[in-house]
């Protein structure tokens, strides 16, 4: 599919091994095409005509483009045919990229019919920039960012999470407080970013206040398609390259999974939280609030290896408190689905 190789160059070039041009797909590195002299067609001694050499120029290189969408094409409404619907999207994806969408848009459904909402606003340009720690999320981070004195009395809760009595290790969690008396005042939602990079996300895990909007660049030279199938926050933001990226506003509280539908070994979360504190943890399950007000407080804790989080009542006075928390070990293994649910690995 080196359709997605030529919507980024000047020009449509084969793969530089085979010369076949659907191979060009995750690591592009075309080589020069082929030469060929233009000449008319002619008639031989036994009356058959010499094939007709391509046009050079623009012109041809346009009419060489076409020729890959439709080739393209062909082969999506083939793997439709064939029940493999995720390949048929991939490949008419990549058509779209060459043509552009609005040719195609009047057959759009036909290969995204069941995949997530489509995100189609215009990719911006990104800059380059640092990569992001593996976690990211404190609501106390956040205060400090905006400049919110902490209470004037205050008393402290660090403790780890569990899976079955031993320490989340290799992975990471999200612990949230919410007052036991169920009022307090909704968090400012932020603008926050999860990269592509190196063929993975970048925070991992991320929490963020419900209504903040992630952005998504792409820094690596591979084509990416980001997507959630997830109820609460269902988007495919489409195949983008290269310093580019698109962003999606989360505005249901819960656990959003992330994927790439061209890498099925890209994974990462996003914890989009309504409550009023909260942390993610390290990779031995550990977390810290350092500057809560003393009080009876709900807790939830959550891990990637669980399916949903567990609630527990936590007292903290002032001073230090600690707390040791259990959760489940049930979340499903191996890849994530693909983007029409389909397994993938």
């Amino acid at each position: 599919m080196a359709a997605l190789s030529a919507a980024c160059s000047a020009s449509s070039k084969p793969h530089p091994t085979t010369g076949k041009f659907e191979e060009c797909y995750y690591d592009c590195k075309p080589g020069p095409r082929p030469t060929q002299d233009v000449k008319a067609v002619t008639t031989q001694g036994d009356g058959v005509k010499a094939p007709q050499a391509k046009a050079a120029g623009p012109a041809g290189e346009k009419a060489q483009l076409l020729r890959d969408a439709a080739d393209l094409l062909d082969k999506a409404a083939g793997a439709i045919a064939d029940g493999n619907k995720n390949r048929a999207e991939q490949l008419f994806s990549s058509a779209e990229l060459i043509t552009g969408p609005e040719i195609l848009s009047s057959i759009a459904q036909l290969f995204r019919e069941g995949a997530p909402p489509r995100i189609t606003t215009p990719t911006k340009q990104v800059a380059a920039s640092s990569p992001q720690p593996k976690v990211v999320g404190s609501s106390e981070a956040e205060d400090a960012e905006d400049k919110i004195a902490p209470p004037k009395l205050e008393g402290s809760l660090t403790g780890s999470i569990q899976i079955d009595g031993k320490p989340l290790v290799g992975a990471f969690g999200l612990v949230t407080l919410e007052p036991a008396s169920g009022k307090w005042k909704p968090r400012t939602p932020k603008h926050r970013s999860i990269e592509q990079r190196m063929r993975e996300f970048s925070p991992h895990l991320i929490a963020i206040p419900v209504g903040s909007t992630i952005e998504f660049p792409n820094f690596d030279t591979t084509f990416h398609n980001v997507f959630s199938i997830s109820p609460l926050g269902a988007f495919d933001l489409g195949i983008y390259k290269a310093g580019e990226a698109r962003e999606f506003t989360f505005q249901k509280e819960g656990i959003i999974r992330l994927g790439c539908n061209l890498h099925a070994n890209m994974a990462a979360y996003i914890a989009v939280v309504a409550a009023p504190a909260y942390v993610v943890t390290d990779n031995t399950g550990h977390f810290e609030f350092k500057h809560m007000p003393p009080g009876k407080y709900k807790l939830k804790a959550w891990s990637e290896r669980s399916k949903a989080p567990i609630t527990q009542e936590v007292t903290i006075k002032v001073g230090k408190t600690d707390v040791s928390v259990g959760v489940a070990a049930d979340a499903p293994a191996g890849p994530a689905p693909d983007k029409f649910g389909g397994k993938r690995g």
